[in-house]
């Protein structure tokens, strides 16, 4: 029930979305191959052994080339937690990516999807390398896969 309705918030996500004009005819994924690490939701922290909410997904990388899922601007920050990470925003939605090691695009530039924009890294609070990666719709976090899969359905549809 809980994935039927994220679904179809996921399609409404996407039809608002495509409302303002803002998603491509063409879809990319963050990475050229998911291999999922830690999923969206509760958890058991991996380093604080408590359970909390884990905002995003963690996939499984090595200095790997993390790709612009959307067109956007891009904010470039660093923090404890995620160590060196991008922003991409574009109207109501923005998708972040954590624990990089390098910086392929400067800030505050226009990006698109596909659009080479890191290099995956261990910066932050981890516990190995990995990418971590969340999308946030006005002020709610979502689930990334389920973002993604919506995304990639509809660019299929005519």
């Amino acid at each position: 029930m809980k994935a039927a309705l994220a679904f179809v918030f996921c399609c409404f996500l996407h039809a608002a979305i495509r409302a303002q004009d803002t998603i491509p005819a063409q879809v990319c994924l963050p990475l050229h191959q998911l291999s999922l690490t830690s999923a969206f939701g509760f958890r058991i922290h991996p380093l604080t052994g408590k359970y909390a909410f884990h905002a995003g997904v963690d996939l499984r990388a090595h200095h790997d080339t993390v790709f612009s899922v959307l067109p956007g601007t891009l904010i470039v920050g660093y923090n404890a937690f995620l160590g060196i990470y991008v922003k991409i925003t574009s109207s109501n939605l923005e998708v972040i990516y954590g624990h990089l090691s390098q910086l392929l695009v400067p800030p505050d530039q226009k990006v698109f999807p596909g659009t080479a924009v890191a290099i995956t890294g261990a910066t932050g609070r981890v516990t190995g390398e990995h990418l971590h990666f969340s999308v946030r719709f006005g002020r709610n976090y979502i689930d990334p896969l389920l973002f993604l899969a919506t995304m990639l359905q509809q660019s299929r549809s005519p």
